[in-house]
């Protein structure tokens, strides 16, 4: 056998699994690495984005807002408090407050040194600025300092924040410096990543078409190979075995089409030999049904009312005869109507009643709805015959036997029933009866309950588990046998 590929050998699973894998891993390891990178340098870009904004609002009003709130405390001699309460100002505190934390901020996210060193000295400034600031707000209230703080005014205040304006401006210039070089890190990653995404996409085209081939071979050749030996088969080959090496799934379909077609064989001759003993099984019962007791009883009671001269009698059990035997031959039918099969009981029981008359009484109930379902021949004929000869023979006067068919539309069943109130049965005799119907125990053929189980084993030959043959009894009382078939209509199937 040629030697294949080790994934030859794989499981279905894992021939897909792996198929799978080959696409999407390194889909993913490819989208991870290009959005990790991406997402680095956009991140620290914005950062430099909000970073110069933030930068420019203090470019334009720190100067302008310092300025005006120290001018305005020397002028008017007003302490940082009351230039807050009484000009709703901010104070200088206030204002180099904000400055410094927000200049602090920019310093962690700045990354080149030379912003980072405009930033320090800014926050130097700041410093410097405070203690100017405090120098003044501690002199202003103090008579015949006005002059000097309009000098400290002019040569410290407005000279620092000159300065921090100018430091600030720096510090925007070296910060769009950096954004640029960022702008251009990202396009040349932009242009990297291009070429790694097409060549991961051409690498794992690649990878997948080789995969594909390589694996849909290794699960199609075994089925073409399972396909074949089907095919053998079912043209009667049944020394066909498929020979092929795959994974599990696949070798288990191997071994249970070989291991199938090795016991085809055995199946079909049991098949033809449960046929065959079916048919035994109504030849056997046809033949008791045309015994030598029942025929020559019925002869000898027609050549009694013949020699009475009772003809009317005489034709009356001639066509029940008659119409007897031709539902039993039934042109060759396993199946009859229900009204088949009541026909076939009227014309037995019209025939003993003559012998019988004085023991036996029936009654036959059976709805015209439930006339037209199938039932196999000659099912209820042999629980009457035995109800008759052990059940009302052997009580002292006059018996009853009634014939019943009902509908259980819940479970699609009919339930046949024929009851007597003859001499019934003993517990041993019943269970005895119950197992014959069971199948669990085998009666001779003289044997009272040969009928019973040879229409116990028809009816699950051809029904399966959807049938069941039941027998109530209580001696001195009666016995009933229940019947149990599907709702099949004749003739669907």
């Amino acid at each position: 056998m040629k030697k294949r590929s080790p994934i030859y050998n794989l499981s279905i699973r894992r021939k897909l699994a792996l198929l799978s894998t080959s696409i999407i891993l390194p889909l993913m390891i490819v989208t991870v690495l290009v959005t990790f990178n991406l997402n680095r340098i956009a991140v620290s870009y914005d950062m430099i984005v909000k970073n110069i904004t933030n930068a420019n609002a203090y470019n334009t009003i720190f100067k302008e807002e310092m300025d005006s709130v120290m001018y305005q405390m020397v002028a008017r001699s007003l302490s940082k408090d009351e230039v807050e309460e009484g000009l709703s100002m901010s104070s200088p505190d206030t204002l180099i407050d904000e400055a410094t934390e927000a200049f602090t901020d920019m310093k962690e996210h700045t990354k080149t040194d030379e912003a980072r060193g405009r930033i320090d000295s800014i926050l130097k400034l700041l410093k410097t600025l405070r203690r100017r600031a405090d120098e003044i707000n501690d002199t202003v209230k103090i008579t015949g300092h006005y002059e000097e703080n309009m000098t400290r005014l002019d040569t410290d205040i407005r000279i620092i924040t000159e300065l921090i304006q100018e430091r600030i401006s720096e510090y925007i210039y070296y910060e769009s410096s950096s954004m640029e070089a960022t702008r251009l890190k990202i396009e040349h990653q932009r242009t990297v990543v291009f070429r790694v995404v097409v060549i991961a996409i051409i690498l794992i085209a690649g990878l997948s078409i080789y995969l594909s081939i390589v694996i849909s071979r290794g699960i199609t050749v075994p089925i073409d190979e399972l396909c074949r030996v089907t095919d053998e088969v079912a043209n009667g080959n049944f020394d066909a075995r498929a020979e092929f090496e795959s994974g599990d799934e696949l070798m288990q379909l191997e071994y249970s089409l070989n291991s199938m077609t090795s016991q085809l064989n055995d199946l079909v001759e049991n098949i033809r030999k449960e046929q065959i003993n079916s048919r035994n099984l109504e030849l056997r019962l046809l033949q008791s049904q045309i015994n030598p007791h029942f025929l020559y009883n019925t002869l000898d009671n027609i050549l009694w009312l013949s020699e009475d001269g009772r003809k009317e009698d005489v034709a009356s059990i001639v066509t029940s005869l008659s119409k007897f035997f031709r539902t039993t031959l039934s042109g060759g039918r396993e199946f009859v109507r229900i009204s088949d099969e009541i026909s076939h009981i009227e014309s037995y029981l019209e025939i003993q009643q003559f012998r019988y008359r004085d023991i036996m009484d029936y009654e036959i109930d059976a709805p015209d709805k439930y006339l037209g379902f199938s039932i196999i021949k000659m099912t209820l004929q042999p629980i009457v015959e035995n109800a008759l000869y052990h059940g009302l023979k052997n009580k002292r006067g006059k018996g009853l036997l009634k014939i019943g068919i009902c509908g259980r539309e819940d479970i699609e069943r009919l339930v046949l029933t024929v009851e007597d109130n003859g001499i019934g049965m003993k517990e041993d005799e019943l269970l005895h009866i119950r197992r014959i119907a069971d199948g669990l125990e085998k009666p001779s053929i003289d044997n009272a309950g040969f009928g019973i189980a040879n229409v116990a084993e028809r009816l699950r030959l051809n029904y399966g588990s959807a049938c069941s043959l039941h027998y109530e009894s209580e001696y001195g009382v009666g016995t009933k046998a229940e019947i149990m078939i599907p709702m099949i209509l004749y003739g669907s199937v």
